[in-house]
């Protein structure tokens, strides 16, 4: 297990939830607290830091952490990513996703594996699940340089990374990204 003092988190919440009509997705409510609130939580007692990439004159503000800009604009997720990576002080960094409500501590938990992988992450619903995992900070160069000869996604980032991969369960990766969504919530 990696320990608290060699650990950061970073939430992720730079998109523009277009089809959410601009709602802060990491704002909403779920047992009567903001999804973000929770994941701040879940972090305090393992990471020595914790930060948001996102607007630093956005809603996010309020939640006593520092909000980061992404570095390199323009780039999705995987800017936030980078962003986080080279913000950190840390040898890991926890990202998670400010759209997902149903995670647990127990999920951030068992990401946190010392090893010989650059980054752990879940696979659920048959995809990987990028925004919910465990990076080596030492992998932003090799990140940065791919983000600024392109817009790779994920699967472009990872692909000459060590990954390890955790089965999680479907239900817990559920994230909020439509009005859809937001009913089933």
């Amino acid at each position: 297990m990696i320990p608290p003092q060699q650990l950061t988190g970073a939430i992720i919440a730079g998109g523009r939830a277009r089809r959410l009509n601009g709602l802060a997705k990491g704002l909403i409510h779920v047992d009567g607290e903001p999804i973000m609130s929770r994941q701040l939580g879940f972090l305090e007692t393992r990471c020595q830091a914790r930060f948001i990439i996102g607007d630093p004159s956005g809603p996010y503000t309020e939640l006593g952490v520092p909000v980061h800009p992404d570095l390199i604009p323009e780039k999705g997720p995987p800017g936030g990513v980078h962003s986080a990576l080279c913000r950190a002080t840390t040898p890991w960094v926890i990202v998670l996703g400010c759209d997902l409500p149903y995670l647990t501590g127990g999920l951030i938990d068992a990401l946190c594996i010392d090893g010989d992988h650059d980054v752990c992450l879940y696979r659920a619903g048959g995809r990987r699940q990028p925004l919910v995992s465990c990076w080596r900070r030492a992998v932003a160069s090799k990140i940065e340089a791919l983000l600024t000869a392109s817009s790779p996604g994920f699967a472009g980032l990872m692909a000459s990374l060590r990954v390890r991969e955790l089965e999680g369960a479907d239900a817990k990766f559920f994230n909020l990204n439509t009005p859809s969504d937001l009913a089933r919530l």
